[in-house]
């Protein structure tokens, strides 16, 4: 998952239009009179644009103020990014107030796999660490709890707050202990639907969340269309050394992608067969049966045997 973090998130800023949004007042229980109190990031907005009211994070019996470093709200929106978020060092548990009654709270891990160096922008601290969704329980009142997710490191985590508009900050995490790990998930797109005819923009088949990043790699793609015209082609993985570990990527080739539209109507079924250091893993889908809302036009793959997880 996705990914998430930054990179993740810049996909996810989809609500950047003229929200209508009502700050939240504090709530008159919270969860503990704080010891301390600081603040991280800017309190007023660039050209004039009004900030949302900050994130308030509550750990090991302190409170931070956090202001967020991207936003959609009151009517303006601004995007940033905090090169050195605060470290709330190792807490077993983290609270988070969302200021703005509208706004839901999505949680996402970037793991840190390098110290970060907040005087160099071009310096990853990022750089193939794992990346997930935190699940969050909603405590009631605008409050959320966030638990260790995945395996014990220092994570920068992202707190994503929607709903008409949207608001983003940072801090860095080491979580104290392992926590519940992703699953490991798999999604292919290849045909698409345009005017009602059978279509293809490429290929994109995405694995993500195995236990770790295989040597050994290969995916063979079968493709029926509905008058029983099949055709099968080997997908091409793209490699990135920064990608997320356990996280695989395959965009290449189009042409064969495009050949598997004009086979015929549809439906289409798609049979991948996917081998991990020789391990032989095969999923069956069918387009537009089995197409992912909200991610059109992928289709989900579910494999046998399992993908290997954490």
């Amino acid at each position: 998952m996705r990914a998430l973090p930054i990179l993740l998130l810049l996909a996810l800023l989809t609500a950047c239009g003229q929200p209508s949004v009502t700050a939240q007042e504090s709530p008159t229980a919270t969860p503990s009179e704080p010891s301390s109190t600081s603040t991280s990031g800017e309190e007023g907005g660039p050209g004039g644009i009004e900030p949302p009211p900050p994130f308030r994070v509550w750990h090991d019996g302190r409170e931070l103020v956090l202001h967020p470093h991207t936003y959609c709200y009151g009517g303006g929106c601004v995007d940033g990014v905090n090169l050195d978020p605060p470290d709330v060092g190792s807490p077993e548990e983290i609270q988070v107030h969302v200021p703005v009654q509208e706004f839901a709270l999505s949680v996402y891990a970037q793991e840190l796999t390098r110290e970060p160096r907040p005087d160099d922008p071009s310096f990853n601290a990022t750089c193939g660490g794992r990346s997930f969704e935190v699940p969050v329980e909603d405590l009631g009142d605008g409050w959320y709890a966030l638990r260790p997710a995945g395996p014990t490191a220092l994570y920068d985590i992202q707190l994503f707050a929607q709903g008409g508009g949207d608001m983003i900050a940072s801090l860095h995490w080491r979580t104290p202990f392992d926590g519940p790990a992703p699953e490991p998930s798999a999604r292919l797109a290849l045909i698409a639907e345009h005017d009602g005819e059978p279509d293809s923009y490429g290929l994109e088949l995405a694995i993500d969340d195995l236990a770790q990043t295989p040597e050994r790699v290969t995916a063979e793609i079968t493709v029926t269309a509905g008058n029983g015209r099949s055709m099968t082609f080997a997908a091409e993985q793209t490699r990135d050394p920064c990608r997320s570990a356990g996280d695989l990527y395959f965009s290449r080739p189009d042409e064969p992608a495009k050949a598997a539209a004009a086979l015929g109507d549809f439906p289409f079924t798609t049979t991948v067969t996917l081998t991990l250091d020789g391990r032989i893993h095969e999923a069956t889908a069918v387009y537009p049966d089995d197409e992912i809302e909200g991610n059109e036009p992928s289709v989900a793959l579910e494999f046998t045997p399992q993908l290997p997880g954490l």
